[in-house]
């Protein structure tokens, strides 16, 4: 079964907590309501003041909204007021930034509350991503070990990934006046009262943290405030942080060096280690109770100056830059042999009627465009049944240099990481100008082996820069056949000339045409740039 907001009597409420989530909350929530789960479910997303598009993106999901202000704001209380307004008997917390890594994430994390009436909260593991820094890793590594326990015997516990049993947050609520660590505090309260903490290897997400070192020095500082409340007798001194500080930063040269990342991380290891650590002492060396100004700066560090900023300036913060790789439609531009040919003729001309008026006329698989399910598969999803999340979000330009077709021991090769569902081939079709009028049969390819490949790592779209995915002479159609049985987007067509090898955000929306098997596209490459 999976995972709807139900009529029903919700057995568990996911809980989100956001704020300017707009990058991932979108594909967040796609992945909890495509989550295979047994018990209905609802959604609630907490936000405390997002000013970019996360609540338009949220609107589109069947959820519930809870505002919390800035000025009140403090993870424990958004995550009280999440669970005071849940009605689930579970209810599972969930970071923005966060994304399972399996349908099965859900039905996992709440898995072992039938087993033990005493266990209060499940915590799952926690992963970095492709773009995770290395000492990051690291800390997952060591925070989140492969092996399950339904009873750590520990206080330790993290809510990003979690879930807690609502009736006893009754008997204990989240400490709304800590900077952090809210979640070690209730579990250091509720094991007090003879429940347990339980770890759940198998229910995994990637936790994302993309931040500046300023932002890593504020994380850092926070929790280590909660920690210095939380256990006052414990203590942070300068040879403490010189000691910590050297010993992970050695210990991370270690393990880069036996995982051959060693040169990539040469000043990245020392850096974050030294914000970690200088955080934590510069914290237990603050004496004065925090005040309102101190939590505003620790919580929302841009906040005013961004609301005074104009709209022009407030782009300059964080201004994206945009790669069209979408190849233009014209009378005469290729295409495939037997499909017809653009015609765009004038209705209406200023001259004579005052408006200029155009019809125009093509095969829907023309320059670049999306192939959807039914363009292969009898039955299959036409374009207007395709979820446009499908069609947006994290995506990696991958390079091949040579004919085609293109064979899985190439994609077996560029060690892709397990999160990676969206791919775009640059090959030699990018050296033609996007005009090209003559069709060529050589293009590159891939091959119904690469097919198999790409079905079975779960890839949700597929691109190329060539007119089709499966080359010309493939007699029977088996690329596109396979890859459209599993649901895989396929977009044809692209212009990846100006797109260097990396990842990226991609926007690509085809014409909102109904009952049709394909559509043209316009597609963007966006690199996000900080200054």
């Amino acid at each position: 079964m999976h995972a709807a907001a139900s009529s029903a009597s919700p057995k568990v409420s996911v809980i989100v907590r956001t704020f300017n989530e707009a990058k991932h909350i979108g594909r967040l929530l796609h992945d909890i309501f495509a989550q295979q789960i047994s018990v209905p479910i609802e959604v609630i997303v907490v936000d405390s003041g997002s000013t970019d598009a996360t609540l338009e993106i949220v609107s589109r999901y069947p959820t519930h909204v809870i505002q919390v202000s800035a000025e009140q704001f403090t993870f424990g209380l958004s995550l009280n007021r999440g669970i005071r307004a849940a009605k689930g008997e579970i209810c599972v917390i969930v970071s923005a930034h966060c994304y399972p890594t399996d349908m099965d994430w859900l039905e996992r994390l709440i898995a072992p509350f039938s087993r033990n009436p005493k266990i209060a909260l499940v915590y799952g593991r926690q992963c970095g991503y492709v773009n995770t820094r290395y000492s990051e890793h690291q800390i997952f590594a060591k925070w989140f070990p492969e092996v399950s326990n339904d009873d750590c015997g520990l206080a330790f516990c993290n809510n990003a990934n979690s879930a807690v049993r609502r009736e006893v947050w009754t008997e204990v609520s989240f400490d709304e006046s800590l900077p952090g660590l809210e979640d070690i505090a209730w579990g250091k309260a509720v094991m007090a009262k003879g429940y347990h903490i339980a770890y759940c290897a198998e229910a995994c997400v990637h936790h994302i943290h993309e931040e500046t070192a300023q932002q890593i020095y504020r994380r850092y500082y926070r929790e280590a405030m909660a920690y210095k409340a939380i256990f006052r007798d414990h203590q942070f001194s300068f040879f403490s942080f010189l000691k910590f500080f050297v010993m992970n930063s050695v210990g991370d040269y270690y393990h880069a060096l036996l995982d051959g990342k060693l040169l990539g991380n040469l000043i990245d290891i020392p850096l974050f280690r030294f914000l970690q650590f200088w955080a934590t002492y510069r914290a237990h060396a603050y004496r004065e109770p925090m005040s309102k100004e101190m939590k505003r700066r620790l919580y929302y560090p841009r906040r005013p100056q961004f609301l005074k900023e104009s709209a022009n300036q407030e782009g300059a913060l964080h201004r994206p830059t945009f790669i069209d790789i979408s190849r233009p439609i014209s009378e005469g531009v290729a295409v495939w042999p037997g499909d017809s040919h653009v015609s765009i003729t004038q209705a209406k001309t200023i001259p004579e009627h005052g408006v200029q008026v155009s019809n125009l006329s093509l095969c829907v698989h023309t320059a670049t465009h999306m192939d959807a399910p039914a363009h292969f598969v009898s039955g299959g999803g036409l374009v207007h049944e395709v979820a446009i999340e499908q069609m947006i979000g994290d995506a990696y330009v991958i390079e091949y240099p040579g004919k085609g077709p293109i064979e899985p021991s190439f994609f077996q090769s560029l060690n892709l990481p397990s999160t990676v569902t969206r791919l775009l081939l640059k090959t030699t079709n990018s050296h033609h100008h996007p005009t090209d009028r003559a069709f060529d049969p050589a293009f590159v390819a891939i091959s119904p082996a690469s097919a198999r490949w790409l079905a079975e790592r779960h890839i949700k779209l597929v691109g190329i820069d060539g007119p089709s995915i499966q080359a010309y002479d493939d007699p029977d159609n088996t690329t596109h056949e396979i890859l459209l049985h599993a649901g895989i987007v396929i977009l044809e067509g692209l212009n990846l000339k100006e797109a260097a090898a990396g990842r990226y955000h991609l926007i690509a929306l085809p014409l909102h045409i109904l009952n049709v098997e394909g559509a043209p596209v316009r597609a963007v490459l966006t690199k996000e740039i900080s200054h």
